[in-house]
């Protein structure tokens, strides 16, 4: 590579992968902070079973009532805790593979071997699928989440389920 050309051209090629690993960031971040939130609640809630668990059930069925339903939450909130934590790694290794996609891009162009040019393309493919996955695993955790919040308000919340069954009833 000897003209200024040859390396402007280059690095133009490696830029579109750079973009990408910036987007995937971006996107880790907002991941790292959901994970966060509910490794936190899952501490709360584990916290809170194993207090009551310690009381004496015997003699108070609400209490009983509270441990089963803790339980539940305790179960779907480490459930999506594994979709995050799949999504985040997904997430990582597509920007992993966006980073080995530079180097055969680099590498393409310095030894001007055709089937590098190839691999490069198929590479990036190969991160965009990886990320694709992850956000599909986010999506779907994005949906139950919501779904779970539901059914967690609408059972204690009388109001909630009057409007609910109002709602419903139109």
């Amino acid at each position: 590579m000897s003209s200024i050309e040859e390396v402007t051209k280059t690095i133009d090629l490696i830029i579109a992968p750079v973009v990408t690993i910036t987007t995937c960031a971006i996107v880790v971040n907002g991941l790292i902070i959901r994970y966060g939130s509910l490794g936190d609640r899952l501490r709360t809630v584990n916290q809170e079973l194993s207090d009551l668990q310690e009381s004496d059930l015997a003699h108070n069925r609400d209490k009983a009532q509270r441990v089963q339903e803790l339980e539940s939450l305790l179960r779907d909130l480490l459930r999506r805790h594994h979709f995050v934590h799949d999504a985040l790694v997904l997430t990582y290794t597509s920007i992993l593979v966006f980073m080995l996609d530079m180097l055969v891009i680099a590498i393409a162009v310095a030894t001007n071997i055709s089937w590098l040019s190839q691999m490069a393309l198929i590479v990036f493919l190969g991160g965009v699928a990886v990320l694709f996955g992850g956000m599909v695993l986010i999506a779907y955790e994005l949906r139950t989440s919501h779904y779970s919040i539901q059914l967690e308000v609408h059972r204690t919340c009388r109001l909630c389920r009057h409007q609910h069954t109002k709602l419903a009833g139109n």
